[in-house]
Formats: structure tokens, C-alpha cells, sequence
């Protein structure tokens, strides 16, 4: 497993995390025990960083991540959020007052059985909240008590990001960045590193698209809750199919999946730190970390660019 430094947080992270929105069921069914299987092997790996969020499964990651670290905290760097509301009168609204913010964070680290987090993110908060929102006065008190050691913002939007690096308070951004999605590299990531702000790339496999596993029959067991159920349908979905299947000639030796070239394509870029797919079980956890010890040859890369600026993987 290679490591690199998140930004001028000074944390040596794995290149590759862990995401756990999967493990609520946002993707399907899961069961605990593959959860947990996944969590294992991330750190059997090497892999020391896991990112969740309260609204996962409205706090149920968080949950089963305390759970699987108990008694080995000290191994893994835990990033988790809050501001999205899943719960109550206010369920799918984004929150970001102080009184809110201070009060999950707090339920956080009961979930976490922690005393701390890592990494504390404001969860796709808007540029107003970035710029002038009180909640940063809270965040920087509880860094001064130790209940965060850093913070950061998790963001939809390349103005959001654009904000978040020119007022300078947070210490990491992070945002989807992927074969399909490379609007941050230049709409970002060049003044991001200039400020030492680190990266995380979320979403590197595009909810399955990159995995080069999906087909357009899949689409008919995407229902309920699975969040590709709202956009893996019909003639949109069969276009993100085939703009992966224009990617396949990334798989060449030593790149033996797609899997494995997406999450390469995405620790290549000097400005992000880590990247944090998912994975179900721990087959998934493997092949994903794998991508981190791989590494894309120019050409591929520039021919990805080439795809890119003429338009075919937009």
C-alpha cells in the first residue's frame, strides 16, 4: 500500500480508504457480516483511513464502524459529517447552525465509541456556509479540546470547492473525482495544492459504472432505497455503460480490471491524497486497494485526457 499526506493535516494516509455509505444500505441490501469482513480486510491491508458520515443510514455506519474498531481505534484515521438531516420533521435537509452541527457531532462519537474524529466534514454544505457561516467558530473550538483533530468540507459543486480553497479554513475537500467526473482537476485542484489542501476522491468507481461489472440489465434490481434506483434508468444509464466500455483499453498488464485502473486514474493526480470506494465484502476491499499499488502508463493517461477534452466521457 503506498501513503501519502493529506494536505497540511500532516496525516500519512493510505491511497486508498474506505467509504461506508455501502454498508447502510444505500446500495442494496448488506448484510453485517460483510460489512465487517470489508472492515477487516482494509486494515489487514494497510489501508488507514475510513470515511462515513451520520447520514448514512442515519448514523447505522457510524454504528458498525465503532463497533468493528473496538479496541483497535489507534489503527485507522476516522472521517466521518454531519449537516445532512435524515431524521425528524427536518429529514433531507441540510443543516449547518452551530447548536445543529456541535449536537451531531457529539452523537458521532457515541456511535464511533471515540473520544475524537480524525477528520470532521461539513456534508455538502452551500458557498454562503463555506464563506460566512458561524459553524467554522464551533469546529475550532472542539479542535482546540481535541474532539477534532482537523476539519474540512465534503462538496457537490466546483464553485463550492473553489470556495472552500480561497477561504482557506478548510483543511481537505473532498469531492467526486473519477474517469467519468474531471471537473475538479481543472476547475480546483491546481490552487487546492498550492494551499496544501488535501484531496479525497470520492465516488472513484461511479457507483459501479468503472468497475466494468455492470450491464444494462442490472438496472432492474436498483429499487427501494438503493440510491442508483433515481439515476441508473433507461437510456442514461446505458450511456455511463458505454462510456466505461471506451475505457477498457486501461486494462492491460500490470492493470488486470477496470476496478483497479479507476482507483489508479484517481491517486495519479499529485493534488489528491486518497481515494475511498466502497466495498461490500472483502473480495471488493482487495481488488480495490490493489488499484493503489498500480500504476497507469503516460500514454493511457494522456488518452484518457484526450477522451476527456474532446467530450466522450462527459
Amino acid at each position: 500500500m503506498r501513503y501519502k499526506i493529506l494536505g497540511r493535516t500532516g496525516m500519512r494516509v493510505s491511497a486508498v480508504g474506505l467509504g461506508t455509505m455501502v454498508h447502510a444500505g444505500h446500495f442494496g441490501p448488506m448484510k453485517d457480516e460483510e460489512s465487517l469482513s470489508a472492515i477487516d480486510t482494509a486494515l489487514e491491508l494497510g489501508v488507514n483511513f475510513i470515511d462515513t458520515s451520520d447520514a448514512y443510514g442515519a448514523g447505522y455506519s457510524e454504528t458498525l464502524l465503532g463497533k468493528a474498531l473496538h479496541g483497535r481505534r489507534d489503527k485507522v484515521f476516522i472521517a466521518t459529517k454531519g449537516g445532512n438531516v435524515m431524521v425528524g420533521p427536518n429529514r433531507g435537509k441540510r443543516i449547518f447552525d452551530p447548536d445543529y452541527i456541535d449536537g451531531v457531532l457529539h452523537e458521532s462519537l457515541k456511535r464511533l465509541q471515540t473520544d475524537y474524529v480524525d477528520l470532521y466534514q461539513l456534508h455538502n454544505p452551500t458557498v454562503d456556509v463555506i464563506e460566512h457561516g458561524e459553524v467554522w467558530d464551533v469546529l475550532e473550538r472542539r479542535k482546540r479540546e481535541g474532539k477534532i483533530l482537523h476539519y474540512g468540507v465534503s462538496i457537490n459543486t466546483m464553485e463550492e470547492g473553489i470556495a472552500a480553497v480561497k477561504d482557506g479554513r478548510s483543511e481537505t475537500i473532498q469531492v467526486e473525482y473519477n474517469l467519468l467526473a474531471q471537473e475538479p482537476a481543472e476547475a480546483f485542484f491546481p490552487i487546492a495544492q498550492a494551499a496544501n489542501i488535501g484531496i479525497i476522491a470520492r465516488i472513484p468507481l461511479k457507483r459501479g459504472i468503472l468497475t466494468g461489472k455492470l450491464t444494462a440489465a442490472d438496472e432492474q434490481r436498483f429499487a427501494g432505497e438503493d440510491v442508483r434506483s433515481r439515476s441508473f434508468k433507461g437510456e442514461a444509464f446505458r450511456k455511463q455503460l458505454a462510456k466505461a466500455e471506451q475505457l477498457r483499453f486501461l486494462v492491460h498488464a500490470p492493470v488486470q480490471t477496470l476496478t483497479q485502473a479507476a482507483i489508479a486514474f484517481c491517486v495519479a493526480h499529485p493534488a489528491v491524497s486518497i481515494t475511498i470506494p466502497g466495498a461490500r465484502n472483502a473480495a471488493q476491499m482487495r481488488e480495490n486497494a490493489s488499484g493503489g499499488d498500480v500504476t497507469l502508463p503516460a500514454a493511457d493517461l494522456e488518452r484518457v485526457a484526450e477522451l476527456w477534452r474532446s467530450g466522450a466521457l462527459a
